[in-house]
């Protein structure tokens, strides 16, 4: 179908300019003189359509059917929530929600006593903000085995007697727990994809890559596409478990063929998930130098090399793209060293690999990225000097803590990045990721002059490091989508993000979503 689009000024990434229609033929590329239908779009500036290339749609939407604490500024606000959420909900035999911000706890010591205050009769899980950690009552500790398993990683917060007090950190531990958890339906599981999904599309996000895919949870997203309850395209990432890898991996391959036999453009399943660390949250993060407040901790390095190693090698011959979180710079190393095996045994994959986070990397690492074409999938929310970053800053001193989210270099070094949010650790809307990317500031404008502003990039760069960018770690091409005659996927923007201050970047809105030249939100 031909279709004309007129009333807003269209940028054009190509020419870097604006022109005045734009026009389009889903697949093909159209004549400027023969059109199916005209469509008048809002008075407002066309860019490219976003997208999001590391989210947990999936977990956003299940975590959102619960009590949501993430607005509280203390522990007195979450009570409140969990005992208005109770009251609304009598009938649930298990709570799950979140999620809370640790820096409001002076140490992030949470206990579970502090939950039973409003909610002791069922169990009580909330999420951390990092989401590598939950806060449980004590009918949630009482699932817990007793005496205490030993795990291979993670931890499970005690007290002087060796009882537990209310945080499990990283997957393992927190399993203890969320094991437990009554069965979804599936229905369920659509429904909470279906609200994550138009909750994306509102933000003007056209794909995403969904990074944590275990078992059971692609069935959720064949449901869904089968429903035709989803807006967006989707690629899933298998997680690969560290000490049943192999499985995993097999695991990875049954599913992808199960997502090859439906045959949907709105899903593809190309990844493997590896987590190379934890973060800095935990101490989990491996560093290179020892933790400041733990002269024997270089954090928890979930592999050894050679296994990582392996394992990324045997999903790489497998037709799998590689997505390695990797947080502290010890992390990243291993990730690069893990990939660079991988590429000089099989040559340069067809997709780019990525590292996702990428938080803190050493000067030595910063040129290897582009050498072996990894996108860095980082999340600009988290490049500011909020609560959270500076709820490390025992652990890391500010000397390490500055040497974070190195954007800046990365991109003056040839590498592309890629932005995700990974909601839903932090918000899912590309505006306020953008506007923290650019100015290097919290949402109330601090600190004066921006953090580290020598990593700061600039208004197109961090708008192609939403679009063009993660086009090309999901596709392996850097696609232009709002060429003249080409199919196109674009936002209506309120203002023209070039022409704004960045003090007000934050305050843009999304007016409308079209994908392949239909209107989505």
């Amino acid at each position: 179908m031909r279709i004309k689009f007129t009333g807003a000024s269209f940028f054009n990434p190509a020419s870097q300019v604006f022109d005045q229609e734009l026009y389009a033929e889903n697949g093909q590329v159209a004549s400027a003189d023969s059109f199916d239908k005209e469509v008048e779009l809002p008075e407002g500036f066309v860019f490219p359509a976003f997208r999001d290339g590391h989210a947990h749609p999936v977990f956003a939407g299940r975590e959102a059917a619960g009590p949501v604490v993430t607005e509280a500024t203390s522990v007195s606000q979450i009570q409140q929530v969990l005992s208005s959420y109770r009251s609304a909900n009598p009938d649930q035999v298990w709570i799950e929600g979140g999620a809370y911000d640790r820096s409001i706890v002076e140490g992030g010591v949470f206990l579970a006593s502090w939950l039973d205050e409003a909610v002791s009769d069922v169990p009580v899980v909330l999420h951390a903000s990092d989401h590598h950690t939950i806060w449980v009552n004590s009918k949630a500790l009482e699932l817990i085995p007793s005496p205490l398993p030993q795990l291979i990683s993670g931890s499970i917060d005690v007290d002087a007697f060796g009882v537990p007090t209310g945080v499990l950190r990283e997957p393992q531990a927190m399993a203890l727990v969320l094991d437990k958890a009554p069965a979804r339906t599936i229905d369920q599981e659509v429904a909470a994809l279906a609200w994550a999904d138009k909750v994306l599309a509102q933000q003007g996000i056209v794909q995403a890559q969904d990074a944590w895919i275990t078992s059971g949870m692609t069935e959720i997203y064949l449901a869904a596409v089968s429903e035709s309850a989803l807006l967006l395209d989707y690629n899933l990432a298998f997680k690969i478990e560290p000490h049943e890898w192999v499985e995993s991996i097999e695991f990875a391959k049954t599913d992808r063929a199960k997502v090859i036999a439906l045959g949907s453009s709105k899903l593809t399943a190309k990844t493997c998930k590896f987590f190379a660390d934890g973060v800095f949250g935990s101490g989990t993060a491996s560093v290179l130098e020892p933790y400041l407040d733990d002269a024997h901790s270089h954090g928890e390095p979930l592999w050894s090399k050679t296994e990582l190693e392996a394992a990324c090698l045997a999903a790489a011959e497998a037709g799998f793209q590689l997505h390695i979180h990797a947080i502290g710079d010890a992390g990243v190393r291993q990730a690069l060293d893990a990939i660079e095996h991988a590429q000089q045994r099989l040559g340069m994959p067809q997709l780019p690999n990525v590292i996702a986070h990428a938080e803190l990397i050493n000067d030595s690492d910063i040129s290897r990225f582009a050498r072996l074409n990894v996108v860095a999938n980082m999340q600009p929310l988290w490049a500011q000097a909020d609560g959270m970053l500076m709820s490390c800053v025992p652990r890391l001193g500010m000397g390490r803590i500055d040497q974070m989210y190195r954007m800046r270099d990365l991109i003056d070094s040839g590498a592309t990045i890629a932005f995700g949010s990974d909601w839903p650790v932090s918000s899912s809307n590309p505006i306020l990721g953008i506007a923290t990317a650019v100015t290097r500031q919290t949402a109330d404008s601090k600190p004066e002059g921006g953090w580290v502003m020598e990593q700061a990039i600039q208004i197109a760069e961090a708008f192609d490091s939403y679009s063009a960018a993660v086009s090309f770690q999901l596709t392996g091409e850097k696609k232009v989508p709002l060429s003249n005659g080409e199919p196109c996927d674009f936002i209506v923007l309120d203002q023209n993000p070039l022409e704004t201050a960045s003090s007000k970047l934050r305050n843009i809105k999304v007016l409308a979503t079209f994908k392949a030249g239909e209107k989505i939100a």
